[in-house]
């Protein structure tokens, strides 16, 4: 896991190669599709621009205790997972709309914003509770966050624009955490080996060196540091992992096509994969 010094550099980093990249955009590239399904690459960057703001009003009002919300959003955990997401794509697309034709310029000043929040916080506001969209969280939980909305929907712009374009090989090692939750969200609890134990690693090649390893057996299922010798190994670049974390990429299709390879006894975890 990225530190919180670490990642607010990282952020700054990210987010500075964007807005160069963007400076080059204009309305023709804002109303491609993007990777994100159902969004334009304008309603990407209103995504990314109305985030700042939300999370810059968030830990502002975390740092001085008021952790109600910020003005026009619901009380934590008010909403449930669709309502979220719906809420969450409106409001990126209000912003992508009043912003017009200087959209660039608004995802712009939202975005330094949040990064000068970020440089002026003190060690002891980190772990201080803000709202949040589903359960009050601390401010530093929110650095995780936005690596992640920085380095996939910067992937999900520049796709389509530079469809060579991968992911930024910095803020990759960071998406790739996510790994566990990607699995919960496909059922990994659900999931029943015919033999009593086994033991799958996830090993990535490229931009990072990243391993988990997939327990399985009657005691439960569950994510965890490698150790040991796998009964089985599932390898493959680390964009390719970072995107099917994401839902950018299937496994389905990344198996089928050798994206990912595999070794030892892995056919029954990778059928269910590919469900």
């Amino acid at each position: 896991m990225v530190s919180t010094s670490d990642g607010v550099k990282l952020i700054a980093a990210e987010t500075a190669h964007l807005k160069e990249y963007l400076a080059d955009t204009g309305p023709e590239d804002w109303a491609k599709d993007s990777a994100c399904a159902g969004w334009t690459v304008g309603d990407v960057i209103g995504h990314l621009g109305w985030a700042a703001e939300f999370y810059a009003d968030a830990i502002s009002q975390g740092r001085y205790g008021v952790t109600t919300p910020p003005e026009g959003l619901p009380e934590s955990g008010s909403l449930s997972d669709e309502e979220v997401h719906e809420m969450i794509a409106r409001r990126s697309k209000e912003y992508t709309s009043f912003a017009d034709t200087e959209l660039v310029d608004a995802f712009s000043s939202s975005v330094d914003r949040l990064n000068v929040l970020f440089s002026d916080m003190e060690d002891e506001d980190w772990s201080k509770e803000c709202w949040g969209m589903r359960s009050l969280r601390t401010a530093d939980s929110y650095i995780n966050s936005r690596i992640n909305e920085l380095v996939i929907h910067s992937w999900d712009i520049r796709s389509r624009i530079t469809p060579q374009a991968g992911l930024s090989p910095e803020g990759v090692p960071a998406v790739l955490e996510r790994l566990p939750l990607w699995l919960e969200e496909l059922g990994l609890a659900e999931f029943r080996s015919s033999k009593p134990n086994g033991r799958i690693r996830f090993q990535t090649t490229g931009a990072a060196q990243f391993s988990r390893d997939v327990v399985v057996g009657d005691d439960g299922n569950r994510v965890e540091t490698p150790t040991g010798d796998p009964t089985g190994v599932l390898t493959c670049d680390a964009d390719i992992l970072a995107l099917l974390c994401w839902g950018r990429l299937q496994a389905k299709e990344a198996l089928a096509d050798g994206r990912i390879s595999s070794t030892g006894q892995v056919e029954e975890f990778t059928s269910w994969l590919s469900l």
